[in-house]
């Protein structure tokens, strides 16, 4: 844009005047330099938004940073949370586990003294059909004796009553050997 066909102040002074090619390239110019000076603006723009642009980027990163270690943070403590509740579980499951043992040992305790019961112990029906028994045969030698002591006679009569006392004594000896044996083991 050196050479210019534009007057000088000069020249117009001097009567020169507008010419219609001066007029033109005098505007040519003015355009040439608005649209050197918008060029540059835009250019400045250009570069402020391209370093607002990389400042919303460097700062969306540190954002993104910033969440992804929340987030990571986060799911580190869920599951130290979700392991922890897990170890308490088990140790709870432990527990009742062993309460349960111990309720079925004393339960296992309870049916072995029942069986041991049932084992030793004679039953009430079986203890009156042995009284009946030994009441029958006490009947039976009261009626021998009476029997014997009608017969009173002589050395006869004698042996009579040793038999019988004898037989007496054993059938008591033996009624006391059952009784002990029922209500002593």
């Amino acid at each position: 844009m050196g050479d210019t066909r534009v007057p000088t102040s000069e020249a117009l002074s001097r009567g020169g005047g507008w010419s219609l090619e001066p007029a033109i390239d005098y505007i040519i110019a003015l355009i040439n330099e608005k649209d050197e000076h918008v060029r540059t603006l835009i250019a400045g723009n250009d570069k402020r938004y391209e370093q607002r642009f990389d400042a919303s980027q460097k700062a969306l990163e540190v954002g993104f940073a910033a969440a992804k270690a929340a987030v990571d943070a986060s799911f580190a403590a869920q599951k130290e949370a979700i392991n922890a509740a897990l170890a308490a579980a088990d140790r709870a499951v432990s527990k009742a586990e062993l309460a349960t043992e111990k309720r079925f040992e004393s339960v296992n305790e309870f049916r072995a003294t029942l069986d041991n019961q049932q084992r030793t112990l004679i039953p009430r029906s079986e203890v009156s059909v042995m009284l009946d028994g030994v009441s029958e045969k006490i009947t039976q030698l009261t009626k021998l004796m009476d029997a014997l002591q009608a017969e009173r006679i002589g050395v006869k009569g004698g042996y009579g009553y040793a038999v019988g006392i004898a037989g007496l004594l054993l059938t008591l000896l033996s009624l006391g050997v059952l009784v002990l044996k029922a209500f002593g083991s």
